[in-house]
């Protein structure tokens, strides 16, 4: 979950790119007609972000009054067609989408696509509004559907108005298991059977408990568990070599120390992705540190 610099158009000017396509007098008529609401819309929907208030926004505001649902699929399509290439309204899309970085919703995939944090399909009035618009990887895009919050906890974090990454809260755990299958931690020349790292949300002591659930739905939300997971068993593979020969220069407290800088590191960047809580997790595993690394390797 990393923080975004939000786009820099504004409502208004993403919505006149798109209306300035050419367009029947009549269309550019009813939609221009609709700008105030959309306008409104948008404000709405940017207070109800930061105050972490988006479960309480009703989505019949947030389209055609009854008798024009009609006029719904024309506010769509100023995403769908006026955001396509070749017309006015895609410099908006490239401003989201050409971003030389991670998918912020996991932090692993690269951003290939443009999601709706609130679906166009509930919430027509937010079709083109830039703030609803996010950098996303097609797992999480796929993932997400059009799914939106009726809870408190139901609200997946909004790259562009929740930071959360000032202080630690994603852990790792080693976790390794016997021939019966019974969680255990073994001695320096055992050979457990089985073994995975756990990742999970260990949240600091000043988070309040209404974040703490938000933080954790979004990490059930886009299954990263299991993707930190599979992530940290290729790189399990890779960094053997590097913990043997620290291994062989200062026995466990080097592989520690190596383990630990590593973590240090990539905290340079971001406080909370799936390495630093790995390094961080594998320090702290006393059996990993002294030759365990090898047999974790080996697979």
């Amino acid at each position: 979950m990393l923080r975004v610099v939000p786009p820099t158009f504004c409502t208004q000017e993403a919505y006149r790119l798109c209306l300035s396509a050419t367009i029947s007098q009549q269309k550019l008529m009813l939609l221009s007609n609709y700008e105030t609401e959309v306008l409104s819309a948008a404000e709405s929907f940017e207070q109800a972000c930061r105050a972490a208030t988006l479960h309480k926004l009703d989505p019949a505001k947030f389209g055609p009054q009854k008798g024009h649902e009609d006029d719904a699929d024309d506010l769509v399509g100023m995403y769908t067609r006026r955001m396509s290439p070749d017309y006015p309204g895609r410099p908006v899309y490239d401003a989201v989408r050409n971003r030389r970085l991670k998918c912020p919703l996991c932090g692993v995939g690269s951003v290939r696509q443009v999601d709706h944090h609130l679906p166009k399909s509930k919430f027509p009035y937010l079709a083109v509004v830039p703030t609803n618009l996010v950098p996303v990887c097609s797992d999480c895009n796929h993932l997400k559907g059009e799914k939106f919050p009726k809870t408190h906890r139901e609200q997946t974090l909004h790259p562009y108005f929740d930071d959360i990454d000032d202080q630690r809260w994603l852990r790792a755990h080693l976790v390794t298991f016997s021939s019966t299958g019974r969680e255990f931690s073994p001695l320096p020349n055992e050979i457990p059977s089985d073994w995975h790292v756990k990742f999970l949300v260990s949240p600091p002591a000043a988070w309040n408990m209404q974040l703490t659930e938000r933080v954790r739905y979004h990490f059930e939300a886009f299954n990263l568990a299991q993707l930190y997971e599979d992530q940290a068993a290729d790189d399990l593979t890779g960094i053997e070599l590097s913990l043997e020969e620290a291994y062989k220069a200062g026995g466990p407290s080097d592989v520690r120390e190596l383990l630990e800088s590593m973590a240090r590191s990539r905290r340079r960047c971001h406080n909370n992705t799936w390495m630093v809580a790995l390094y961080e997790g594998l320090a702290l595993n006393s059996w990993y540190c002294d030759g365990g690394f090898r047999q974790i390797a080996a697979g």
